[in-house]
């Protein structure tokens, strides 16, 4: 998984590395489900300027957060 910025500040957190476009990241196979926009104010170190940058999840047994 891969979060990247669009160039208008929206986030986005990708199932396979994205391209640049013009204006936006965008996943090659370009269908619903291959990313999930997330909260802009999240990971300020991710930039339009820079490179997507790697991420997994993690998961938490119930009662153990």
């Amino acid at each position: 998984m891969f979060l990247a910025r669009d160039k208008n500040n929206d986030l986005y957190l990708f199932n396979e590395l994205p391209q640049r476009g013009s204006e936006c990241w965008w996943a090659e196979t370009g269908i619903d489900g291959t990313y999930l926009r997330l909260e802009n104010s999240l990971f300020a170190e991710v930039t339009w300027e820079g490179e997507p940058v790697p991420a997994a999840l993690s998961s938490f047994a119930r009662g153990s957060a």
